[in-house]
């Protein structure tokens, strides 16, 4: 009798110890508690290294316009006993105009990095240089007399009508669809498989 139930405890055991073993070997559980010792990579937030790069590249120049205008003014002379006299200056203007981005504008809430997903928010696009240079001004008439201060008050209204003339041919539109373009590029270079723009 006794032999019996040893037996059959025997038994009941050896069977409780191998649905044990199946359980665990099925659940996995020794891999999962190997795992707590194993060492994790260590997650780095990239943002302030892609920031560093980015701001690094200074001023981004996307859109350029070269123009030619022709400005004049004329000064209506009233002498007392003497006939009235224009003194007239036209002078042409060639220069160009520079617009981008300035990325050293980029702060951190500028950029989030998800894995190989990138979202950035370029700063406006904006005209960074006027360039005219003396030998690109040409008097095309001068009559009268013209003093230093008047001749160089023409030359901006050169310079601004340059200007004007970038803005209404959409430069700072085209400034900014082509810096996207450019950090695009640039950050599919760095790794990343998808660019958004905020």
């Amino acid at each position: 009798m006794r032999k019996r139930r040893w037996r059959l405890n025997g038994c009941i055991t050896i069977i409780a110890i191998l649905a044990v073993i199946f359980i665990i070997k099925k659940s996995d559980i020794f891999s999962s508690l190997k795992n707590i010792f194993l060492s994790r990579p260590v997650v780095i937030d990239e943002s302030p290294i892609l920031i560093k790069e980015i701001k690094s590249l200074g001023q981004l120049i996307t859109a350029t316009l070269y123009d030619e205008v022709v400005v004049d003014s004329t000064v209506v002379n009233h002498f007392p006993h003497l006939p009235i006299t224009n003194d007239r200056l036209v002078i042409i203007a060639r220069g160009k105009v520079q617009a981008g981005v300035n990325l050293k504008l980029i702060t951190d809430s500028s950029i989030k990095v998800l894995k190989d997903t990138v979202w950035l928010q370029l700063p406006p696009a904006q005209i960074i240089d006027v360039t005219i240079n003396p030998e690109n001004f040409e008097t095309f008439e001068e009559k009268g007399n013209w003093k230093p201060d008047a001749v160089t008050l023409v030359k901006y209204k050169a310079k601004g009508l340059i200007i004007a003339h970038a803005l209404h041919k959409n430069i700072i539109a085209k400034a900014s669809n082509k810096a996207k373009a450019v950090m695009e590029s640039f950050l599919h270079a760095a790794g990343f498989k998808i660019v958004l723009f905020k």
